[in-house]
């Protein structure tokens, strides 16, 4: 995992941007830096050495034959198995996966990026055509942004490498200000909260001219169609068999490898299947955050790290220094925080840093793959009621009820709501918010729905990973880690994995229950307590207690959102003061306070 940027221009003076763009992003890369530049394109790359540790894996990487030149941000997991594949076709010379990326391209055209396993953003300079190809992963693990200017093509791993100096003052987004304060969104689609940058969209790829003209912007592949079979005993085997050969190539390393480790379903998932296919001998490190007091997943963490070979850390989530560390966390996202667990998750990532891990294994997307959320099971009823399974409908609605924390009245509102027109429900939620959120000077219609289809479970499933979890989430674990020069590395997210488990029907994934899959088939390797766990918790916070008890919360608050531009005075102050009485809604209250000092830092520093 790295940091990459970089400029297409007939501009020199442009060109000469890049040591700036490097320098904002240098924190991604602190083995070794790069850079490459002829008459129109300048490449620039900071180093983090997971694969191939030698002065071999520099980049930007040469074929020195085609003259072709790549700089690329992430790990390509089946790099061996291409290199195999590749070995009659081209003369291999370091041990990297940056140099299968060169002789992949170079063999297979840009049909390549279908063969490829693994999380990356990459930007490669074909002389032969004076073109520029960047592509991102299928499901956008790392980040790709950029900006059109003056007749001149940027792009960076990080947005603060393409505003301010040179590149000229930022400009606020509206639209996606509104997205983000009214309805909890963050990373919807390809524009980004500053107008004019953008991001490359997951499993897509884009060439770019000599002269920095886009000349195609097109998706490489798209999430399976709903799955039609269903899951039997047999299938739990294979479901194990699967799970195993990911995190075989996720533990593919020539650093140590660690894990996250919360308690949940998934973060455990993950350890214990690391644990299972890593070298007998070899300690597995955990990283826990710990509440003050605990709580009910915080108390299954012992089922984990009491297993042989476990080294575990843990950090207690007092949140002495959380208004001390805010700025810096603001700093590395580029954008508004959604909510206190990117912090927790921040302070893991510093102390894995501390304990000179590297690389680091999460949990995340295992809600999205198994059906974890309450919209898929909400969005499975939606699916029963619009086929007319009446019976289906409300049996579903009694076993969940009994086997989780869900009320049946709420799931039995949320089914029939699912099952109504997207546009109808986007309608109802706008009404809504318009009541909720006075205090944002804004004119805002959500859409709420990026993606949409005539089925409630496809729907939920697009958006879901298109735009409302997978993308902001992702962010935030990238961000996080490579402020501290961590990789963090999501098996969850492997594509072979996901195309696999996608084609069984939605039956077989709730059944009653939520990650029905994965409760079945991991008997036996994951602990009994952790799988029948009925809860669901997420990063733990500090920061509810945090903001009401504090004089600085207190202070921060009506000193910068007040008379912030894009709230309204009064009602700022009238959600301010509720909030402090305990009668206002801790989302609303953070989200606020959370953009305007993300305002007051990029916007008026």
């Amino acid at each position: 995992m790295c940091g990459i940027c970089g400029i297409i221009s007939n501009s020199s003076t442009q060109l000469q941007a890049l040591p700036i763009m490097q320098q904002a992003i240098v924190h991604r890369g602190p083995d070794d830096r790069g850079h490459w530049r002829n008459e129109h394109v300048a490449f620039g790359h900071l180093r983090l050495s997971i694969i191939d540790l030698s002065a071999a894996g520099h980049q930007p990487m040469i074929d020195p034959a085609s003259g072709c030149v790549v700089i690329f941000n992430g790990e390509i997991y089946n790099y061996l198995e291409l290199k195999h594949e590749l070995k009659s076709k081209y003369s291999f010379v370091t041990h990297s996966d940056t140099e299968v990326l060169l002789a992949a391209y170079i063999s297979w055209g840009i049909s390549f990026l279908k063969k490829l396993r693994g999380m990356f953003a990459l930007a490669l300079y074909d002389p032969r055509t004076q073109e520029i190809v960047l592509a991102r992963d299928r499901v956008g693990i790392k980040p790709l942004y950029y900006r059109q200017q003056a007749g001149s093509f940027f792009f960076a791993s990080e947005i603060k490498a393409l505003v301010g100096g040179e590149l000229g003052a930022p400009v606020v987004n509206k639209r996606k200000a509104a997205e983000f304060l009214v309805a909890r969104q963050l990373d919807t689609d390809h524009e980004t909260m500053f107008d004019g940058v953008r991001q490359l969209r997951p499993a897509h790829w884009m060439r770019v001219n000599a002269e920095g003209k886009v000349l195609n912007d097109q998706p490489y592949w798209e999430l399976p169609e709903n799955g039609t079979k269903v899951f039997g005993k047999a299938d739990e085997a294979a479901l194990v068999d699967q799970m195993d050969q990911s995190m075989q190539l996720h533990l593919r390393s020539d650093v140590p490898v660690g894990c996250f480790v919360s308690g949940g379903l998934d973060s455990s998932t993950i350890a214990c299947f690391a644990l299972r296919q890593s070298p007998q001998g070899t300690p597995m490190h955990t990283y826990s955050a710990m509440l003050p007091g605990g709580n009910a997943e915080n108390d299954l963490i012992p089922h984990i790290t009491s297993l042989p070979r476990v080294a575990p850390h843990t950090f207690s989530l007092d949140g002495q220094s959380f208004f001390d560390d805010l700025p810096a966390v603001i700093h590395h996202h580029d954008e508004p925080l959604l909510d206190g667990s990117m912090y927790s998750h921040f302070k893991l990532c510093d102390l894995a840093h501390q304990n000179g891990m590297k690389v680091l294994l999460s949990g995340a997307g295992g809600d999205e793959l198994f059906g974890g959320y309450l919209s898929h099971v909400s969005s499975y009823l939606g699916h029963l009621l619009q086929r007319a399974k009446l019976r289906q409908f409300f049996n579903t609605i009694g076993q969940v009820s009994s086997q989780s924390e869900y009320m049946y009245a709420h799931l039995l509102r949320k089914g029939i709501q699912q099952a109504l027109p997207p546009c109808v429900v986007a309608t109802m939620k706008n009404h809504t918010f318009k009541r909720q959120f006075r205090h944002v000077n804004l004119d805002f219609s959500i859409p709420h729905f990026y993606h949409l289809t005539n089925d409630a479970w496809r729907t939920n499933l697009l958006n879901n990973y298109l735009s409302w979890t997978v993308p902001p989430y992702l962010h935030y674990e990238d961000r996080n880690s490579m402020a501290f020069g961590v990789e963090i590395r999501v098996p969850f997210y492997d594509h072979v994995l996901m195309e696999w488990v996608m084609q069984f029907d939605p039956a077989s994934l709730i059944k009653g229950r939520s990650k029905a899959l994965m409760r079945d088939s991991f008997r036996g390797i994951v602990p009994d307590a952790i799988l029948d766990q009925r809860g669901k918790y997420g990063f733990p916070s500090p920061i509810d207690n945090l903001l009401k008890q504090s004089e600085q919360s207190r202070q921060l608050y009506f000193d910068l959102v007040p008379r912030n531009p894009f709230f309204h005075r009064a009602e700022a102050e009238k959600l301010g003061d509720r909030f402090f009485r305990g009668q206002a809604d801790l989302g609303a209250f953070w989200r606020a306070l959370s953009f305007a000092m993300w305002h007051q830092q990029f916007f008026h520093a």
